[in-house]
């Protein structure tokens, strides 16, 4: 398990980590106050980035699995006035 954010609370994106390819599940737990969470992918060694897929953006608590190959993955926080989030993989 990878925790990218722990009570965060300001929009911020977290550090990357190395995803080795396969399943896994992202999720994310708090008070989002009208924020959104995102899990990206960088397969070209975090230089750019894409949303992993709607199973792995939450405007609310929340849980969705993914499959994707070998890259970098991070979380994103957006759009909140004041949020408390935990989030990992």
């Amino acid at each position: 398990m990878a925790l990218f954010f722990s009570n965060q609370t300001t929009n911020d994106t977290s550090a990357a980590i190395d995803w080795f390819g396969g399943d896994g599940t992202f999720y994310a737990q708090g008070v989002f106050d009208g924020g959104t969470i995102t899990l990206q992918a960088s397969f070209d060694g975090a230089a750019n980035w894409i949303d992993v897929g709607p199973d792995a953006t939450f405007t609310a608590p929340g849980a969705g699995n993914f499959r994707i190959g070998r890259c970098k993955l991070r979380a994103v926080v957006t759009g909140a006035t004041s949020p408390s989030l935990t989030a990992g993989i």
